[in-house]
């Protein structure tokens, strides 16, 4: 019954979704990949809102994607909650009539529908396609694809995580090959995502244009620098030969962010945005979302880098390699606040550990939350580095508070799955009035947190 009702739902907010766009007729820009979607959007933004009138979708799942076209804000889930969001989305079907671009974080969390690229494209198919990298989140749910697996890849650990790679690449990278998009943008650098690209039709209109390392690539790296002022990326046009240099000072940014800038550039120049405009753009208006490297300053002197949002292990290795960095451009002690990578199945031992052998090189003191970072990164960095476990986020920030080392440079990172670090930072803040800088603040995320810890305490 309840799968009855789930999917009466997401068709009748579906219908009214593609009503929406069929009056509105924005050029719409859709965003997929493992890690960075949120970034992306952020620096597509930033470029397209100076140049023409452009719409952010909030949400990128099934639900999310029609409730954040309709403008529909979202107070929480339950059965009264979805009648109103029902009731109110015929009368909002004029919502984004009056936008020129349309912009859309597409995630995937299955292979199977409604959570899969698929089904999202049932509701919309973007006019230009970006696709970033493919990494570990949602491992758990792409095991699925195993079932019809020779034993060969099922029983060899390197084999099977490869395997499902390539399986999340071909679904995901769909919004590319079968959305039918006039542009296609995508990292070349990735394997997964170069392969999957291999089944668009040969007779496909797409114009396919790439970031990466290679100087092949539409846009290549050339150069990346942080320091604790500030980062600095640069890149090459293919076109023109031209270097293009991007400074952000008071942001510290991975190195990974040069995927999210490249690829949005690309997407301006193929809309017609003059590059100086676009890179104008780009320096004045981006913005990270909160939990996602936002610095804060904390008790005892220390500065406290809040990237609590989630945890891939791509971009915690990202994140350590950034702090490493600036442990050695500053000459302070670095403290790294870890939670639990969830959501990984079979292959969350191989994640953490890989992450392990990474904090042995970089870090000074390791605390950790979560049952998998106790199962599966202290054993590793026993007695290698000063590290105490947690049950908790409540537990970690108590104790911190009055012990976290002073003066340090103090990570925060894991994912969001009951391990919501951004409550464990609360305890460390110089300034109370920095809550409002973390992720997950609303009603909605404060009563799930308060509820979950209340089942585990």
């Amino acid at each position: 019954m309840k799968k009855i009702v789930t999917y009466t739902v997401l068709f009748y907010l579906r219908v009214f979704t593609k009503l929406a766009i069929f009056l509105g007729k924005p050029i719409i820009i859709g965003v997929a990949g493992s890690v960075g979607k949120s970034s992306t959007r952020n620096a597509l933004y930033a470029i397209f809102k100076d140049n023409s009138k452009t719409f952010v979708a909030e949400g990128n799942s099934e639900t999310g994607i029609p409730l954040g076209i309709l403008g529909i804000e979202t107070k929480g889930f339950g059965f009264f909650d979805w009648i109103s969001y029902c009731l109110k989305a015929p009368f909002k079907i004029f919502n984004i009539r009056s936008y020129k671009y349309l912009i859309v974080e597409m995630g995937i969390d299955d292979p199977y529908p409604p959570k899969n690229m698929e089904y999202l494209l049932s509701i919309l198919k973007p006019d230009i396609a970006v696709s970033l990298n493919i990494a570990g989140p949602h491992f758990e749910q792409f095991e699925k694809t195993l079932l019809g697996a020779p034993d060969a890849i099922k029983d060899d650990s390197k084999k099977r995580l490869d395997f499902i790679l390539q399986k999340m690449a071909e679904e995901d990278t769909k919004i590319i090959t079968k959305s039918n998009c006039r542009i296609g943008v995508y990292n070349s650098d990735d394997e997964n995502i170069v392969n999957a690209l291999s089944s668009l039709d040969k007779n496909s209109q797409t114009k396919l244009l790439s970031f990466g390392t290679s100087n092949r690539a539409s846009i290549w790296y050339k150069s990346y620098s942080v320091t604790n002022s500030g980062t600095k990326f640069s890149y090459v046009i293919s076109d023109t030969k031209k270097i293009v240099t991007l400074d952000f000072p008071n942001l510290l940014l991975p190195k990974a962010y040069r995927e999210v800038f490249a690829s949005s550039l690309l997407t301006a120049i193929s809309s017609g945005i003059n590059l100086p405009n676009a890179i104008n753009s780009l320096l004045k208006n981006f913005y990270l979302p909160a939990g996602r490297s936002t610095i804060l300053k904390g008790v005892r002197k220390t500065t406290i880098i809040d990237s609590s949002y989630n945890a891939p292990k791509k971009a915690t290795l990202e994140f350590l390699a950034l702090c490493e960095q600036l442990k050695k451009n500053t000459g302070k002690k670095l403290v790294f606040l870890m939670g639990d990578m969830r959501e990984l199945g079979q292959e969350s031992e191989i994640e953490h550990n890989e992450v392990a052998n990474e904090i042995i090189k970089a870090v000074d003191f390791l605390y950790c939350v979560g049952t998998l970072t106790q199962k599966y990164i202290m054993p590793i960095v026993d007695k290698k580095v000063k590290s105490m476990w947690f049950e908790n986020y409540k537990k970690a920030g108590e104790y911190l508070k009055d012990n976290i080392p002073q003066n340090s440079l103090v990570l925060v990172k894991g994912s969001q799955n009951t391990i919501f670090l951004e409550e464990a930072i609360k305890y460390l803040l110089k300034d109370k009035e920095d809550e409002k800088k973390l992720c997950r603040q609303d009603d909605y995320w404060l009563k799930i947190k308060k509820l979950n810890f209340s089942k585990s305490s």
